[in-house]
C-alpha cells in the first residue's frame, strides 16, 4: 500500500472523528430524582450536609444519646422549570431527638448532569404541609401553621408562603393567610386533573371531561365518572370537606376506565383549598391530593 492512500486514509478517518471529539450535548435530566443520590444541605448535621439512605438519615442526635437524628423526605416531589432549566422541590421533615418536628422546603436543580440541592428554607416546627407547586420562578408552599395562642402540637391557621428562585437560593416573597369561603367551590364543575398519592403513584385521566364534581348549594353532589353519572352528599365546615357517593348508574365502562379509582378518591376527601383556580381536595390519612380545574 502506497504513502500517500495512507496519509489520505488517515486524514479521512481523523475528519469523520473530530464532531464526536468536538460536540458536547448536555445530559438531559432523567424523567425523575432519586433522592438517595442527591446530597441534601441541614443544619442539623456537624457536616451540614445529609445523603438519605431509601429515603432517610440517621445518626445519634448526640454522643451516647439513645435517641437518633432522623431526617426524612416526605410528600410528593414536585417538578418544573425554573429561568428554563429543569427544577425540583421536596420537603425534608427532621426529628432531632427532642418533640420538635422540622419541615425544610428542598430545593433541587440539574446541574452538570446531576441534581443538585442548592438550597433550603425553613418552614417551620410541627407545621401541616398540604401543597408545593412550582410556577414560573416561584414555589407556592400551602401549609398550616401556627397562629396567635396556638399550642405547639395543634397549628391551625392555613397560609401559603411564597419563595422566589433567584439563581440557586431560595428568596421568601410573601406570606399569606389563606382562608377560603365555600362559595368559591360550589356551583362550578371542577374537572378531575389527577390525584396524587403519597406512595409516589398518581391517577391521570386522559379525559378530564369525562371526570367532574359539581357541589350543589343544597348540599349535594353531582358527579359523572366517565360512562356513568353518580350523587351524593357532601359538607363543609371551614377547610374540611366530607363527601358521599349515595348513588350512581351502572353501565359498563372500559377496561382502562379510572372511574372506581376517581369515586373511590372522592369519597376519602378530607379537606381542601384553592390555589390559582386549581382546587386541591386532600385525601384522609394524607394519603394523597385531587386536582381540579374549573
Amino acid at each position: 500500500m502506497n504513502r500517500r492512500y495512507i496519509q489520505w486514509a488517515a486524514a479521512v478517518g481523523l475528519f469523520l472523528l473530530l464532531p464526536a471529539a468536538c460536540s458536547h450535548t448536555p445530559a438531559a435530566p432523567p424523567s425523575g430524582v432519586d433522592l438517595d443520590q442527591v446530597l441534601f444541605l441541614s443544619g442539623w448535621t456537624g457536616s451540614g450536609t445529609v445523603r438519605l439512605n431509601n429515603g432517610e438519615y440517621r445518626e445519634p442526635a448526640a454522643p451516647d444519646s439513645a435517641a437518633d437524628l432522623v431526617i426524612q423526605a416526605t410528600g410528593d416531589l414536585v417538578y418544573g422549570e425554573v429561568g428554563g432549566s429543569p427544577a425540583a422541590a421536596i420537603v425534608l421533615v427532621t426529628n432531632a431527638g427532642g418533640s420538635g418536628t422540622f419541615f425544610d422546603l428542598a430545593l433541587l436543580q440539574w446541574q452538570s448532569g446531576q441534581w443538585v440541592n442548592t438550597d433550603v428554607a425553613e418552614l417551620g416546627d410541627r407545621v401541616q404541609v398540604h401543597a408545593v407547586v412550582i410556577q414560573g420562578s416561584a414555589i407556592r408552599v400551602d401549609l398550616t401553621t401556627h397562629g396567635p395562642g396556638d399550642p405547639m402540637c395543634c397549628p391551625s391557621l392555613r397560609m401559603e408562603r411564597r419563595f422566589t428562585v433567584q439563581g440557586d437560593r431560595l428568596a421568601e416573597s410573601s406570606a399569606s393567610a389563606a382562608p377560603e369561603s365555600s362559595s368559591a367551590i360550589v356551583g362550578a364543575v371542577w374537572k378531575w386533573q389527577r390525584t396524587r398519592y403519597s406512595n409516589d403513584t398518581e391517577s391521570v385521566p386522559s379525559n378530564p371531561e369525562h371526570y367532574t364534581l359539581q357541589l350543589l348549594a343544597e348540599g349535594n353532589v353531582g358527579v359523572r365518572a366517565d360512562c356513568n353519572r353518580a350523587g351524593g352528599v357532601y359538607r363543609i365546615e371551614d377547610q374540611q370537606i366530607s363527601i358521599e357517593i349515595t348513588h350512581s348508574t351502572m353501565a359498563a365502562c372500559p377496561p382502562e376506565s379510572l372511574e372506581q379509582a376517581f369515586i373511590k378518591d372522592l369519597n376519602a376527601a378530607a379537606l381542601y383549598f384553592i390555589r390559582e383556580d386549581i382546587l386541591y381536595i386532600d385525601l384522609k390519612f394524607d394519603s394523597g391530593t385531587m386536582e381540579f380545574l374549573p
